[in-house]
């Protein structure tokens, strides 16, 4: 006997699919320089870098804001931090304007309506987790037996949600006895039943510029040390990785990547207690023959 099984046999948990008349517009462009000395020279170098800028704006949704990122920690799990918004780019973070503490220590946010009760209708847009525009400089350079490579890196225009901040870095966690930062104690008055509401208030500028690379080595020549019929060079090397980084964002790092996703959704330009990157140094001895 022939049995039909049904189709599909284990359904998806989530079905994917497009929104109608919805689109985001994408406009961009990327330069790249470079330079190079004359070889000829006992002195050279060579400089570079590439910069590309974006925009985009999402268009025609027909809802208030499709989330891109969430909260994470007591008292504000699952709220909306940012998405897609009609007009704006995407990953604009879409929260209360945090505007500073009443005379009892607590919040006070600004009444977008104008209907004297702060709720989701307040929220507005506060910039987006996408920068403006991402860069990289290089430079090598060789003088003798020495040469030298730096890389950098850097994005501009860009906003961070330090959720590691609004999560333990609390006045609350302070009154608790728990360890904690400055951030607790920025405003002296705060109370210690102060809420975390997600707000401007842990909306940080994410620019930075990294020293990513820095590699100085040294080619020895062999017939120095009487083996040049053997071996035709000797460099030795030292490599350093994320020397500095030059940023205003007060979390541990501006480069967030942290590859959580809500419901499916990778989320971006959210601190969720991200690890900073090393820094690593790396001695080598490459030979020749």
């Amino acid at each position: 006997m022939e049995i039909n099984p049904v189709d599909p046999i284990e359904p998806a948990p989530t079905m994917w699919k497009n929104i109608p008349n919805m689109t985001i517009n994408n406009t961009g462009y990327e330069i790249s320089l470079n330079y190079n000395s004359n070889p000829n020279r006992e002195f050279t170098y060579s400089i570079g870098g590439n910069t590309s800028f974006i925009k985009n704006k999402v268009k025609d949704s027909p809802y208030r804001v499709i989330s891109t990122g969430e909260a994470q920690g007591p008292g504000t799990t699952n709220a909306v931090i940012n998405g897609y918004i009609n007009g704006q780019p995407i990953g604009t973070f879409y929260v209360r304007e945090f505007l500073g503490l009443n005379s009892n220590g607590t919040n006070i946010f600004r009444d977008v309506d104008g209907d004297g009760i702060i709720t989701d209708n307040d929220r507005v847009a506060a910039g987006s987790a996408l920068p403006d525009f991402t860069y990289n400089i290089y430079l090598k350079a060789a003088y003798k037996n020495f040469d030298l490579g730096l890389n950098f890196n850097g994005v501009a225009g860009n906003m961070i949600y330090n959720n590691t901040a609004s999560t333990l870095f609390s006045r609350g966690r302070l009154a608790l006895s728990n360890n904690t930062t400055d951030v607790a104690t920025q405003f002296s008055n705060e109370s210690a039943n102060n809420t975390n509401v997600i707000s401007t208030r842990y909306l940080e500028k994410g620019d930075f510029f990294r020293l990513n690379n820095a590699t100085l080595g040294y080619s020895l020549n062999p017939k120095v040390l009487g083996i040049g019929e053997h071996i035709r060079n000797i460099r030795f090397s030292v490599t350093a990785q994320n020397l500095f980084v030059i940023t205003k964002y007060s979390g541990f790092d501006p480069e967030i990547n942290t590859g959580l996703s809500q419901g499916g959704i990778q989320s971006f330009g959210i601190d969720y207690t991200t690890y900073p990157k090393a820094r690593s140094f790396v001695f080598g001895v490459n030979v020749a023959f």
